[in-house]
């Protein structure tokens, strides 16, 4: 009877023992569980202040003639191993939903991050070697249509070639405010038809209160008067150019809204930045400008 008892008594103990410890165990869990939380949110952290941090090593526009030239010097950079990577990506996609994931594993989540930060129009070519001897993109100035990459001892470039050299019949457009430029090249070399429109705007108002909303809407009628000159020309140039590839948008935001209204469903338009300014730039200059292309350092 007394064995039975220390038994059960020595059970109880176990049985106590085992809860206390369990209870012991769950708290240094718990504790756990809140420093991995605490320790994921600080590299969190710490990675979204990084990538805010991050740059480009480099920006530069290569007129047509430098992009050539700069193509030439790709196509003689050569790898013992495939170790140079070559991707196309139209506008909207991402390299992590073009390459495969074990060719993505091997390229820097700095320059990813680059990468995805650029939002071009015509899309963009990266030019990667694995040890970053070049690491950089080039957005040209007509659309990259398809996606495709490749891993070799050279870059493949005769894609970004051929969408280089194609000739574009083309409308550009340059629309600011009493001062508006459309030119018609039928073969992306030189603008066969070409029209400035100008129209007296005027400029913004700087002061409060009734004057200045008076004025505002005097500037609005104004900029509508010179948009009606600007669809009175560009809908003879489109009489006139019943073939046209493309129309090459640039200027004020919102100008180019209501062009975009007026112009044929059909047409693929394309938007360049708007540091294009008419009263300083010739017929020529303004070709030469769109046509250029954007390289990025990453």
């Amino acid at each position: 009877m007394q064995s039975a008892k220390n038994q059960l008594e020595k059970k109880d103990i176990l049985a106590r023992q085992a809860v206390s410890d369990r209870q012991e165990a769950e708290a240094l869990l718990n504790q756990e569980r809140i420093r991995t939380r605490t320790i994921s949110h600080e590299l969190e952290t710490i990675r979204a202040e990084s990538q805010s941090k991050l740059k480009f090593r480099g920006i530069e526009t290569l007129s047509l003639q430098a992009i050539q030239a700069y193509l030439s010097k790709l196509k003689s950079f050569h790898a013992p191993a495939d170790d140079l990577l070559t991707a196309y990506l139209p506008s909207g996609t991402r390299l992590s939903g073009v390459i495969s994931e074990k060719v993505l594993e091997r390229v820097e989540e700095e320059n990813l991050t680059l990468l995805d930060r650029l939002e071009t129009e015509t899309g963009i070519v990266l030019f990667y070697d694995i040890h970053r001897m070049i690491c950089e993109a080039i957005a040209p100035s007509f659309p990259v249509t398809s996606s495709s990459w490749q891993l070799g001892d050279s870059f493949e470039v005769s894609l970004l070639e051929e969408i280089l050299n194609k000739d574009y019949r083309m409308l550009v457009l340059v629309l600011h405010a009493g001062e508006s430029f459309i030119g018609f090249a039928p073969d992306a070399r030189v603008f066969d038809t070409e029209e400035l429109i100008r129209s007296s705007v005027k400029e913004k108002h700087s002061k409060g209160g009734f004057s200045q909303r008076r004025f505002e809407r005097l500037r609005e009628e104004d900029i509508a008067h010179h948009m009606d000159k600007v669809i009175e020309a560009l809908d003879r140039v489109l009489e006139e150019n019943k073939l046209i590839d493309c129309v090459i948008l640039s200027g004020d935001f919102q100008l180019i809204g209501e062009i975009r209204k007026r112009l044929p469903f059909n047409l693929e338009i394309i938007e360049k930045p708007s540091d294009i300014r008419v009263e300083k730039s010739g017929g020529e200059e303004i070709l030469r400008t769109v046509l250029s292309s954007r390289r990025y350092l990453l």
